[in-house]
């Protein structure tokens, strides 16, 4: 039969597979048998995955069901679905096996316990498809990126960057300049250590609070935009994350610090 390691758990089909029975509980020879729930109609199941070394594996695809009537009495075997070449004898051994399985744990308290339950409901099922799926790499992935972008959201909201131009106090794509100016900016310059570090902010409207402010000095590198004085960068957009883009340019602006320091010196 197909070899048993290529399968790690979780779904099989329609069925999601919860706990295993172990070797003392089933017996040898017989294969892997586990508990396991129907996740589209919640019904309980047992799944059993044959030994390599058994006698019998599936040779074709059925579907069946069975069912008992105490009155008036009758079982029925129902056909879901048969191949269109099926041989009774395959579906005999099928039923052989079944069968087996459930002498093997017809003693074992949960085993009826599991097999006399309830189906679970659809919210249940809905929760635990969807703590799997958190657990997978995909949806750690996807989470993650939703946590970045409301978190991205949040600080927009709160410093107005989503609050769309208005006449004359905001540049296209800027922040107002009161607000700017009750902000510190990401990251300034002295223009001696420009550290870089992703994500650029958009140029704001008017010069942050710790930054410095026109006149601007061009003999030494800095350009003024919006009141406030910038470095532009050879670095083209996208822009890091300490950087505004501007134009079609990535600019770091200078820091006030740097014209305090300036004005002490003799």
């Amino acid at each position: 039969m197909a070899d048993e390691s290529l399968f790690k758990g979780g779904r099989l089909g329609p069925f999601h597979l919860g706990r295993r029975y172990k070797h003392k509980e089933l017996g040898a020879g017989l294969g892997r048998l586990y508990e396991a729930h129907n996740v589209h109609t919640g019904a309980s199941a047992l799944v059993l995955m044959p030994d390599r070394h058994a006698d019998w594996e599936p040779t074709e695809d059925w579907r069946i069901s069975a069912s008992s009537q105490v009155s008036p009495p009758y079982v029925a075997l129902e056909v879901g679905h048969a191949p269109a070449s099926g041989r009774l004898p395959a579906l005999s051994e099928l039923l052989d096996l079944l069968a087996s399985a459930v002498e093997r744990v017809e003693q074992n308290a949960e085993a009826r316990a599991h097999l006399t339950r309830e189906p679970i409901g659809r919210l249940r099922r809905w929760l635990g498809r969807s703590r799997r799926w958190l657990r997978s790499w995909r949806g750690r992935t996807l989470a993650g990126l939703a946590t970045v972008a409301l978190g991205v959201g949040l600080w927009l909201g709160l410093t107005g960057l989503d609050n769309g131009p208005g006449p004359g106090a905001r540049t296209a794509h800027g922040v107002a300049a009161e607000a700017a100016a009750r902000l510190d900016a990401p990251s300034v310059t002295d223009k001696q250590d420009p550290s870089l570090a992703a994500i650029a902010y958009p140029m704001p409207g008017g010069p942050f609070r710790n930054q410095a402010k026109a006149p601007c000095r061009p003999k030494e590198g800095e350009v003024e935009i919006n009141g406030g004085c910038w470095v532009a960068l050879e670095k083209r957009p996208p822009c890091f994350e300490t950087q505004a883009e501007y134009q079609g340019k990535c600019y770091l602006p200078v820091s006030a610090a740097t014209r305090k320091a300036q004005s002490l010196l003799p």
